[in-house]
């Protein structure tokens, strides 16, 4: 049995429609909670099945597997907590032998001690990429399923124009905050997923973060952003995903083409286990790793924005490609 985060807005999406061209059906690009929390579940039905490929050993917690980055952890003190449930259970069981007819009465005062381990990622650490929806592209495959990722064409390197994004002379003519989910995780640290929408003259722009804290244990953070640009720009070429904004408005590399009538998405996920901030030179204090801001910049980097971009790169699922494309 699954439960979802305490604070869940089904009812908040965001949603981008795109004209069909010759007659056909609109394509859209949407962002859901309740899309993210299936793609989530699902993962659970492949947890402990080795045939899989996408399965891994988790290195944050080896008794555990993982599926598309879904795993299931253990707090700091689970493993105390375990114990004391196991020494009540024998109290508790020495109580009802020496009481045998405590039973029979309809009081069975060991089953009352119920396992408080969760068998299902209490995290909530969704693989989500969006939902999309592409009638030219949908016929192919002959399946909706898995929002359908397979319709995203794998690409070997990132074709976002993030020099469009850092021309500040381009006014934000719409910026939008959507918060889909989050959970305090039972005081154990924290879950957020939220879409950022930015819209200028030249193009518009998605940032979908999924920031999960469980203090002493991991930091996590999956982004997507995807781009879309109004008119075919140029783009540097032999430079992957974030490193453009770095060097795009300096270096003049262009060697690829960003076409408007494509969207283009750039997928990282970046992950520590709590032991080894210290050897990135990261801070250890959970208050440090607290969005106080509550994301509301306008995709500004904000202290916690950019103790994120440290945390070292993972590996993705093998059906999510770190750039991809898709014509609408």
């Amino acid at each position: 049995r699954l439960c979802v985060p305490e604070i869940t807005f089904l009812d908040a999406f965001l949603s981008l429609q795109f004209d069909g061209r010759d007659g056909e059906k609109n394509s859209e690009l949407k962002f859901t909670a309740g899309d993210a929390l299936v793609e989530w579940a699902e993962a659970h039905r492949y947890l402990g099945c080795s045939h899989s490929n996408q399965i891994n050993s988790n290195r944050l917690n080896s008794h555990y597997q993982t599926f598309r980055g879904v795993s299931i952890l253990k707090t700091i003190d689970a493993d105390a907590w375990a114990n004391r449930v196991a020494r009540g259970k024998e109290r508790v069981e020495d109580s009802a032998n020496s009481h045998p007819n405590s039973e029979e009465n309809g009081n069975d005062p060991v089953s009352s001690w119920t396992s408080t381990e969760f068998f299902y990622d209490w995290t909530f650490a969704s693989p989500y990429a969006g939902t999309i929806h592409c009638p030219s592209n949908e016929h192919k495959h002959n399946s909706a399923r898995n929002n359908n990722r397979q319709i995203w064409k794998s690409l070997p390197q990132s074709h976002i124009p993030f020099h469009l994004l850092q021309d500040t002379s381009q006014p934000i003519l719409l910026f939008d905050d959507i918060m889909l989910y989050e959970d305090d995780l039972h005081d154990n640290g924290e879950v957020s997923l939220n879409v950022k929408l930015r819209v200028m003259p030249t193009c518009w722009y998605i940032l979908q973060r999924l920031f999960v804290r469980v203090d002493y244990v991991c930091i996590k953070c999956r982004e997507v952003r995807i781009c879309c640009s109004f008119e075919d720009v140029p783009i540097a070429s032999g430079v992957d995903g974030l490193q453009k904004q770095k060097t795009q408005s300096t270096q003049q590399n262009f060697g690829k083409i960003a076409k408007s009538n494509t969207i283009y998405r750039d997928v990282t996920w970046r992950e520590a286990a709590w032991e080894e901030l210290g050897e990135l030179g990261l801070p250890k204090d959970p208050k440090l790793w607290r969005d106080e801001n509550g994301g509301n910049n306008a995709l500004s980097q904000n202290p916690l924005a950019a103790l994120l971009m440290k945390l070292p790169l993972v590996p993705l699922p093998n059906d999510l490609p770190a750039y991809s494309c898709v014509e609408v």
